[in-house]
């Protein structure tokens, strides 16, 4: 080899094992940061935050909540009540009516909201969903032995309509107000509150007229009674689940269908 070039060879040959060596070590000593692992993340809503980034694209799922920490508690305490409660009761009601006597109980139910839907209907000026609702009243509670029976949802013109009272404010303007989540009832607005107090009241005073027509006697424990059986029957045909989504963002889903869905229904 040329001896001018001698030097200048050693000193590249001298240069790349440096790298090499250099690099050797750095992946011999690379640490992990603690920040950056994927540790698993606690269920417990009040802390499963959006990711604070600039650019989120879970960011259309945003709903305004205000009373966001607060609605966390009553979300995981509705959790409790309805595994420790709810659950137990729904299985102690299928062990104790058999699937087709559950059914005649939901058609009996769904044939008294008629009565408040049709309310409803009238209030928001539905001439078409009023006259559905009315004949099927009339078809169920007749034809369908006094509701057991669902006869009218043979007719594809005949199917269950649903307006509520949180449905009728938001039809004559009213918005929906900051997200809220009621203590045993679950996804709701302050809208649809106020509406749930409306739709209440509407329902009791169905009661009374039925069970004045019946002949049955109205009082608190009639009244209770009804109500546990509603609620407990309609847990039994709800399939969510507490904390079963599979998701650590369970809140943010539950409180984004639930305003999307109210949308929809109020555009119906």
């Amino acid at each position: 080899m040329n001896a001018r070039l001698r030097p200048v060879v050693v000193g590249l040959l001298a240069v790349a094992l440096v790298l090499v060596l250099g690099g050797c070590g750095a992946a011999v000593t690379k640490r992990v940061d603690p920040a950056l692992t994927l540790e698993p993340v606690a269920f417990r809503t009040e802390v499963n935050h959006w990711p604070q980034t600039g650019n989120n694209d879970l960011d259309f799922m945003e709903v305004y909540d205000p009373w966001e920490p607060m609605n966390r508690h009553i979300y995981d305490f509705n959790a409790g009540l309805d595994t420790y409660v709810l659950l137990p009761a729904v299985g102690v009601y299928k062990t104790v009516l058999p699937a087709p006597a559950r059914k005649g109980v939901t058609n009996v139910i769904n044939n008294l909201n008629e009565l408040p839907v049709l309310v409803n209907c009238i209030l928001q000026g539905k001439v078409r969903k009023g006259a559905v609702t009315t004949s099927r009243f009339f078809i169920n509670s007749t034809f369908g032995l006094l509701g057991i029976m669902d006869v009218a949802s043979g007719a594809p013109h005949l199917q269950r309509q649903n307006e509520d009272v949180g449905q009728t404010l938001g039809f004559w303007g009213v918005g929906n107000g900051p997200y809220f989540v009621m203590p045993g009832f679950g996804p709701s607005n302050l809208r649809d509150t106020v509406g749930f107090g409306g739709d209440t009241l509407l329902l009791y005073l169905e009661m009374v007229q039925v069970y004045r027509l019946a002949g049955v006697r109205n009082t608190w424990h009639t009244t209770i009674a009804e109500m546990t059986v509603r609620t407990i029957n309609r847990r039994a045909n709800v399939p969510f689940r507490y904390h079963q989504t599979g998701s650590p963002f369970e809140y943010e889903m539950v409180r984004y269908i639930y305003t999307k869905k109210r949308e929809l229904d109020i555009q119906r």
